[in-house]
């Protein structure tokens, strides 16, 4: 059976170009190259996978520790503050979830919350208190986070919002602190009022309670990391002195101890109560 004749482009003296028919019986037998045999085609990437992962192994260890607790994130209200000698009480339910880059084994974690809010007016825009938060990890460990925290009313529909606090619990100990800026309606006659909020979170991981200086050996401290978060939510009067709240926020995790940034959101629910508040 006659073998396939081969085009071939011949570049000639003059500016036009001549295609000639070939056959494959005369090109130069020694320009054919043969497939590689069986044995290096398996070999060959064999070997490559062998020094990949020695490679890998080479380099060092990522610190893959749940990162240190930041402090209670929720917003949890619109940007009013609670009146002179009104005290402002909340309590919720929620749950967050993180996720992180693929050299973490733990790439997904997440908790369930309870949250206890107890703010005091001060002056018409100004109101001290604290938020106490607890987290059920989905590894099975506690933690607990309390803040004291103070928050001013810029105008109507506008407030900013400052705090610092500590963590204890199975992720470790944390010192931490965080700000906010929150805007949304507040009209008192309306059933259903909305608000959003930006905040910028940190945390520092220690090792003993206060961070107080001291040898450590490493990885015995969580990583620490910095938290930017975005949320949304609304408040709905239940009664002249409460109301149901539903928040979500989205967010971000970023630490130098971590390959990349993580991803983190939050959901929580619940009451918030005035209390000493005159019905109108």
């Amino acid at each position: 059976m006659p073998r396939p004749a081969l085009a071939a482009v011949k570049m000639t003296g003059t500016p036009h170009w001549n295609l000639q028919i070939l056959s494959a019986s005369k090109l130069d037998p020694s320009a054919a190259r043969p497939l590689p045999s069986l044995e290096v085609r398996i070999l060959f990437p064999l070997a490559f996978i062998v020094i990949f992962s020695s490679a890998a192994r080479a380099q060092p260890a990522v610190n893959c520790q749940f990162r240190a607790t930041p402090p209670p994130l929720a917003t949890f209200g619109g940007p009013a503050t609670a009146a002179p000698g009104q005290t402002e009480l909340g309590i919720a339910v929620g749950a967050y979830g993180e996720g992180f880059g693929s050299m973490c084994f733990t790439d997904l974690a997440g908790a369930e919350d309870w949250f206890i809010r107890w703010r005091r007016g001060i002056t018409e825009r100004l109101d001290l208190g604290f938020d106490l938060l607890a987290d059920n990890r989905s590894d099975g460990k506690l933690d607990a986070t309390i803040k004291g925290a103070v928050r001013y009313q810029v105008t109507r529909g506008f407030r900013v919002e400052a705090g610092t606090g500590a963590a204890d619990g199975g992720g470790g100990r944390s010192l931490n602190a965080d700000l906010a800026g929150v805007i949304g309606t507040t009209h008192l006659a309306r059933t259903w009022n909305y608000y959003a909020s930006l905040r910028l979170a940190g945390s520092h991981g220690c090792v003993n309670l206060l961070c107080v200086p001291g040898s450590a050996p490493p990885g015995s401290r969580p990583p620490g990391a910095v938290i930017p978060l975005g949320a949304i939510g609304s408040t709905a009067r239940i009664s002249d002195h409460g109301h149901f709240v539903m928040e979500a926020g989205l967010g971000g995790i970023f630490s130098h101890e971590y390959p990349g940034h993580g991803l983190y959101i939050h959901l929580s629910f619940g009451l918030l109560f005035d209390v000493g508040r005159k019905s109108n």
